[in-house]
């Protein structure tokens, strides 16, 4: 029987699955449509992104993504699907499917930003498919590229999500991500296809939405599950911008590891928050947040 001691890899094992409960709804679709609905109870829309099993085949990756779309055609929710194309091995066939469907159901296909070795095939992809159904792709504010991406997908007709990144750009080098960000809000200023403004810092965000809303620009503020909520829902409120939560759902891991919360007490007190709550957490900070406007 293995050892249950603080050092046991079993006890490990239970802390990382609650916290990860905080950040993600679990591994199936039913789940993460509860999530969903109960988001659209607070009058808050969200999309959704999918993470494979280590080995799981692109055909059944596929199919978790197809499986999705019909689901939300028949609940009627505010959601899009987002896919990591590195999981359909950049399938052609597949993504073709996968178009279809978003075609059919009416809900957004978005491609997720993976490492930046990624990009281009990610780019010919979505090239194929323009306006054969509602596309979406993501900008990383700290790839020098991502200012000719996108004028690509503007081009296209995308629609964009603007975040930080999380890999730096090891093909043409990264820059400060929060300059970077808001060189990406510039360069998009003015494109009608929709932005997608994905970030938890109050003050780059809302200075990013001021920038898109002063050009006319539609726009969003798009949240991750489980992580800061009632700074950006105030500066998305500022602007009259509706708020949407990205839900992780499969395979799903925080975003943060240990070493990060070294030096960082608040950071810290986030973590003990993600062990005593779990997903509950999300529902206490939208609560609290509406009960503070």
């Amino acid at each position: 029987m293995p050892s249950t001691g603080t050092g046991s890899p079993v006890l490990w094992d239970l802390l990382r699955l609650r916290r990860a409960s905080a950040y993600g709804a679990g591994p199936s679709l039913d789940r993460v449509l509860d999530v969903c609905r109960r988001l659209a109870g607070y009058g808050i829309a969200s999309a959704i992104g999918y993470s494979a099993r280590p080995g799981e085949s692109a055909r059944a990756v596929a199919d978790v993504h197809l499986a999705a779309f019909d689901r939300l055609a028949a609940e009627g929710l505010d959601c899009y699907v987002s896919v990591k194309l590195p999981s359909l091995e950049f399938d052609a066939s597949l993504f073709a499917e996968l178009t279809a469907a978003a075609r059919q159901s009416g809900r957004r296909l978005h491609v997720d930003a993976m490492r930046p070795g990624t990009a281009d095939p990610t780019l010919m992809l979505l090239e194929k498919a323009a306006r054969l159904g509602p596309l979406g792709a993501t900008l990383p504010g700290r790839w020098r590229r991502s200012l000719e991406d996108g004028a690509r997908a503007i081009e296209l007709g995308l629609t964009l999500r603007i975040v930080k990144g999380h890999w730096a750009d090891d093909l043409g080098g990264s820059v400060d991500p929060t300059k970077g960000f808001l060189e990406v809000v510039d360069r998009v200023c003015g494109y009608e296809g929709g932005v997608a403004v994905a970030t938890h810092n109050a003050r780059l965000l809302r200075e990013s939405l001021r920038r898109l809303t002063t050009s006319g620009t539609p726009c969003e503020a798009e949240l991750l599950l489980g992580m800061p909520f009632r700074g950006p829902a105030i500066a998305a409120r500022e602007f009259g911008v509706p708020v949407r939560v990205y839900v992780p759902y499969g395979d799903a891991w925080p975003g943060y590891g240990v070493r990060d919360l070294l030096g960082h007490p608040k950071t810290a007190w986030w973590l003990v928050q993600d062990l005593l709550m779990g997903q509950e957490k999300t529902w206490w900070i939208i609560r609290r947040s509406r009960a503070k406007q």
